[in-house]
């Protein structure tokens, strides 16, 4: 099935489920289980008695969570601005379901009079099944839609929850609530991968937060936000207009545009999780794996007129995680093809200093420009189209971190540009 027909599944999959909870609201189990539970509780769905925090108790939940609040802030606030002109609430809540982070209009929904606020509690037990509440209950994912709350007040919104967890514990929730009318499925498969995100950059923290300072990650991940914010609002603005397009041809093309800035998302997030997760090592020959990448470039090098070319001089063994070390050599060769417009020439080459193993990728690109070197391993520094901005990122923290080793380079202006990479032999390892 093509993206388009699959985009399509999805709009007619979610209109049905919006028709099945207007006819029967309690017709899925997990919103059945819910007001079950809501009911244990003794709520009363027409009158809900809100609990909050004082300012006491605010300020000293707040200092509590201050290293998620800052984790999650640009998430919250990239997802509000993709939300710009509709009425909603992005929240973040502890493992409690205290609100301690709160961006949007919650006003238009109803505010503090329908508790939604800072330092409001969103736990099932006071306000019945919503994005947040559920989520905690369950540890999973859920869409609370309209007539699906139990408190009646929430009836016109549509609410999506994701917990966020490290290693196996609840730390919170983040929460996503709009009117029903501009609901959709979507919004809650961001939610996921922002959480996934967060997730990962706890446990890059947790595993050696010796290495990096939260300041650091924080600029790390603001800057991603920032650069998915992009893709948000082309996704927004292409799905309003299929809204009102009338022409099929309009249609299909604004589907497959959706679906490409999806994808573009989905790259940059897979790309900070590959950076941050901590990986095993083990002793192995890399000339198999650098032979796999070289293989697996030479057809796009031979239509492109671009020699590539490998020599190595020995076997010695390495510590290295194979998957991360292959997409290393994978990014530099790929940024060396990226750059050549014509022919050139790509030489990899592998040889032992007696105490390192020296692995360098040399092209004739034509050199790195000047404003461009000092700041080269830095995130979204050097970006291309169609890129994330995270590839030699990704490569200088897996080599230098991950491998304990080094990684270098020198450039000449209209010559071409050489990568070192010096990894540490088993035997001084030992």
């Amino acid at each position: 099935m093509n993206n388009i027909s699959g985009t399509c599944d999805i709009y007619t999959e979610w209109e049905s489920f919006v028709s099945d909870v207007r006819k029967s609201p309690a017709a899925r189990p997990i919103t059945l289980e819910s007001w079950k539970r809501c009911s244990e509780f003794d709520l009363q769905a027409d009158k809900l008695k809100y609990k909050f925090l004082s300012e006491e108790e605010l300020r000293r939940k707040i200092q509590e969570n201050s290293r998620l609040i800052e984790i999650c802030k640009p998430y919250l606030e990239s997802v509000s601005l993709s939300l710009d002109k509709i009425p909603h609430i992005v929240g973040l809540s502890d493992k409690e379901g205290w609100i301690i982070d709160l961006r949007g209009t919650p006003q238009d929904l109803g505010g503090r009079d329908a508790g939604l606020c800072l330092g409001s509690s969103w736990s099932e037990r006071f306000i019945g099944n919503n994005g947040i509440g559920t989520a905690l209950s369950l540890k999973q994912p859920v869409l609370v839609h309209g007539v699906e709350h139990y408190g009646m007040v929430y009836g016109s919104c549509s609410c999506m929850g994701v917990p966020i967890m490290s290693n196996g514990e609840v730390l919170g929730a983040l929460d996503i609530s709009v009117p029903v009318k501009y609901a959709h499925p979507s919004r809650l498969h961001i939610l996921v991968a922002c959480a996934s995100s967060i997730e990962s950059v706890l446990s890059y923290i947790n595993y050696n937060s010796n290495n990096m300072n939260l300041s650091t990650m924080s600029g790390i991940i603001s800057t991603a936000v920032h650069d998915l914010k992009n893709p948000l609002a082309v996704i927004s603005g292409l799905g309003q207009l299929g809204n009102i397009a009338t022409d099929e041809t309009k249609i299909k093309s604004y589907f497959d545009r959706i679906v490409n800035q999806a994808d573009e998302m989905n790259k940059m997030v897979t790309e900070l999780l590959n950076v941050f997760k901590p990986e095993e090592l083990s002793s192995q020959n890399v000339r198999p794996i650098i032979e796999e990448v070289i293989n697996s470039y030479k057809p796009i090098c031979d239509y492109k007129n671009i020699k590539l070319l490998y020599n190595t001089d020995g076997d010695d063994l390495v510590r290295v995680n194979r998957k991360l070390f292959k997409r290393s050599i994978e990014n530099l060769i790929n940024n060396a093809v990226q750059s050549m417009n014509g022919a050139g020439t790509i030489t990899v080459e592998t040889k032992s200093t007696g105490e390192a193993l020296l692995i360098t990728v040399k092209d004739t690109a034509g050199g790195i420009p000047e404003e461009m070197r000092d700041i080269l391993f830095e995130p979204f520094a050097f970006k291309r189209s169609g890129g994330t901005g995270l590839g030699l990122f990704m490569v200088y923290y897996t080599i230098t971190n991950t491998h304990k080793g080094k990684i270098w380079f020198e450039t000449e202006s209209g010559s071409g540009t050489e990568f070192f990479i010096e990894l540490p032999l088993c035997k001084q390892l030992h």
